[in-house]
């Protein structure tokens, strides 16, 4: 993704006051509002955060947070140009540290956090290393990509602009919204803009059964019902349903991609396969070796059964800790074309085979080459060589 124009934000109305938002009000749709910088000496800090503390826990969700929010290295992708910027959207999903997760949250799954990213990778030859990465972050119980995607496209570039007082401004209008109505469509106000959403069913509720299913096909009935599965999947689309049999029965899949916004796609499209019916298996759209679980997965013996999960990931590493994992999607670099175009090639040749013989049996062959021109004769002596000769081929294999 290149770069997302910016939109001002003006602090007018309800949120011009001076006072700070209401942390309740706040807290129905987000949990942190965060920017995180990556320090060639310390690694990943949170710079700012919004409300203030928000991210401070014992079993130090800031780390978890700062390291999900970076892809594995810098892209290999930027132009080699003396200086370039790279932008990225991607999400996680992380296990939630605190005692009790926010119940006031409508549509949250207990026990869990969303993270939403706005990655830019600069390219500069004059920084040090050449270049330089931060990660503007939103923190939620609520799994609302589409709303949160969009936020990002303005609270992104915003910080990058005005720097981390944008977190505090779009803050503030966040709290100014009313609270979220699962399956319901939105329309909420940000500066002097407005994103229109439809929210996803609440969690305990997947949704009406399929003979009830609504006729409009953009009403979401489950989750992650934006995800774009013909972009995700282009290239394995013969094999969706596949996956989607995997996903009912809830066996362990692991996605390999080479870059998050990829493999955290990918996931969310496997999660949508199954919807109206709830997905109740646990599933990480952007999963590193800081996750907590990691450790867990990384000793299970020889033999053991892999737990019911859906892993995102980058790094190849994993092909070989969770080897035990007993089923693996694993994307080419790029968009995935090439294994499509040849399924597809190879469907084409076994067709117009299957028309050549069938023409071979039924045409008079004389009758047919007196009406055609010279020219076209020798193109349809090629054509007809060919075949003959593969046929020749097989009939001796």
């Amino acid at each position: 993704m290149n770069r997302i124009p910016s939109i001002s934000l003006r602090r007018d109305g309800a949120a011009a006051g001076e006072e700070e938002p209401d942390p309740a009000a706040l807290a129905r749709w987000a949990r942190a509002f965060c920017v995180i910088r990556f320090d060639l000496e310390r690694g990943q800090l949170v710079e700012a955060c919004y409300p203030p503390g928000s991210l401070v826990s014992a079993a130090g969700l800031d780390r978890l947070v700062a390291f999900s929010s970076f892809p594995d290295s810098m892209s290999h992708h930027l132009p080699r140009h003396r200086s370039s910027v790279h932008d990225s959207l991607f999400s996680f999903r992380v296990p939630d540290p605190s005692p009790s997760p926010s119940p006031s949250v409508a549509g949250s799954r207990r026990g869990f956090l969303y993270g939403f990213v706005f990655n830019r990778q600069r390219q500069d030859e004059r920084l040090p290393r050449g270049g330089e990465q931060k990660s503007v972050v939103i923190l939620s119980h609520a799994p609302y990509s589409s709303l949160f995607r969009l936020l990002l496209q303005i609270l992104g570039p915003l910080c990058f602009d005005v720097g981390p007082s944008a977190l505090s401004m779009v803050a503030s209008h966040v709290a100014t919204w009313p609270a979220p109505v699962p399956g319901c469509p939105m329309e909420l106000p940000i500066g002097s803009a407005a994103l229109r959403v439809h929210l996803p069913p609440a969690a305990d509720d997947p949704g009406p059964p399929p003979a009830l299913l609504p006729a409009n096909s953009s009403v979401p009935y489950g989750l992650f019902h934006d995800a774009d599965l013909f972009a995700a999947f282009r290239g394995l689309l013969l094999h969706l349903w596949t996956l989607w049999e995997l996903m009912v029965v809830g066996e362990p899949i692991l996605v390999v991609a080479p870059s998050p916004p990829q493999c955290s796609e990918a996931v969310a499209g496997l999660v949508s396969l199954v919807a109206p019916l709830l997905y109740s298996v646990d599933f990480r759209p952007y999963f590193t070796i800081h996750d907590p679980d990691f450790a867990r997965l990384n000793a299970l013996a020889e033999g053991e059964v892999f737990p019911p999960m859906v892993l995102g990931v980058t790094n190849l590493f994993f092909l070989k800790s969770l080897k035990s994992i007993p089923n693996v999607v694993r994307f080419l670099e790029g968009p995935n074309f090439m294994p499509w175009f040849r399924q597809r090639r190879a469907a084409a040749e076994q067709e117009q085979q299957r028309l050549w013989r069938q023409a071979r049996m039924n045409v008079d062959i004389e009758k047919l080459m007196s009406k055609l021109s010279e020219l076209e004769r020798i193109d349809s002596f090629n054509a007809i060589e060919r075949y003959i000769l593969r046929e020749m081929e097989e009939y001796c294999a």
